[in-house]
């Protein structure tokens, strides 16, 4: 199964993760503030995650599932073959 590329990535699928609906609206449009600068985020997908990590818009108290979410919505179409496995990073308080 393929992920959903985070440009897709709608208020209900942050809610499917475990955000209430006003978390998951101000989280949505923060997200796509991160990935507007890019003209396709699937391209880009070091630079979109890096952009994510350094606004912090991911947060050590968000469930795992919106982490996941956001992490396999970036590198969705990601060729680990030809590109090497994506970057990551763990979560911490």
């Amino acid at each position: 199964m393929r992920s959903k590329s985070v440009s897709k990535i709608g208020v209900e699928d942050i809610i499917g993760a475990g955000l209430t609906i006003q978390e998951a609206q101000t989280f949505h449009a923060k997200l796509k503030l991160a990935i507007e600068s890019f003209d396709i985020p699937a391209k880009n997908a070091k630079e979109v995650w890096r952009k994510i990590w350094t606004e912090k818009l991911l947060e050590p108290t968000h469930p795992h599932a919106l982490h996941q979410l956001v992490y396999y919505g970036v590198y969705a179409n990601w060729d680990s073959v030809s590109n090497g496995p994506p970057l990551y990073w763990f979560p911490s308080k």
